[in-house]
């Protein structure tokens, strides 16, 4: 019988966490800590509260997000974002990630609803050009996606793309959810997988950080 095995495809949450350029950084306050001395028998718990961009670290983008009138983080439609998913691997000199790269994939993105872009950028959490120098998907790949019937799509990059936004107008348009900064994609040795990337049940915003899961074997 086959172990089933988890990967986990999340950056830690931190106050040292990169963010966005022009995000304020992550902030945990400790509103409360077990270490406390206790007076007249009170009892002391840890307790702590963040504060963050909605798109911090591994997150979620709801059409919301670029679309005035596409369903906020508290709306999606969370079978997207639990089941099988497709792994595309992405050459490491490709800058620009378009049709021709995903079109041999065509069959099996009808199949799995759900699909992985590996462009290897994950390595490169942390280092001073992660936000500035990411490879990026076309708008046209974008809408081959949407057309393909693709429900979601998670990539190890910051972003699907840069100003004026194609890809991402493509994708949330066509009702897709993005997750964004991936974590370990080289950890998984299978072009198909089990993923659960469940946000946040927040009313009426635009994204959510996630706990992406991969479950691999069986």
């Amino acid at each position: 019988m086959t172990v089933r095995r988890m990967i986990d495809l999340s950056h830690t949450v931190s106050a040292e966490t990169p963010v966005f350029p022009g995000d304020a950084a992550v902030e945990i306050l400790v509103t409360d800590a077990t270490s406390r001395a206790s007076v007249a028998g009170e009892r002391h718990m840890n307790c702590s509260r963040l504060n963050t961009s909605l798109h911090t670290g591994t997150h979620m983008d709801a059409p919301f997000h670029f679309i005035h009138d596409g369903a906020s983080i508290d709306r999606v439609d969370l079978t997207h974002c639990i089941g099988p998913s497709l792994m595309i691997p992405i050459p490491p000199d490709v800058h620009e990630i378009d049709v021709p790269i995903l079109a041999p994939w065509q069959n099996k993105l009808r199949v799995a609803h759900r699909v992985i872009l590996n462009t290897g950028w994950h390595r490169r959490w942390g280092e001073p050009d992660y936000f500035t120098a990411h490879p990026v998907i076309s708008g046209d790949a974008a809408r081959f996606l949407v057309d393909q019937g693709v429900r979601l799509l998670g990539v190890d990059t910051p972003s699907v793309d840069r100003d004026p936004y194609d890809a991402h107008l493509a994708l949330l348009g066509g009702g897709l959810l993005i997750v964004e900064n991936l974590a370990n994609l080289d950890q998984i040795h299978a072009e198909l997988f089990d993923l659960v990337a469940t946000p946040l049940r927040i009313l009426g915003r635009d994204g959510s950080p996630v706990r992406a899961v991969a479950i691999v074997g069986g």
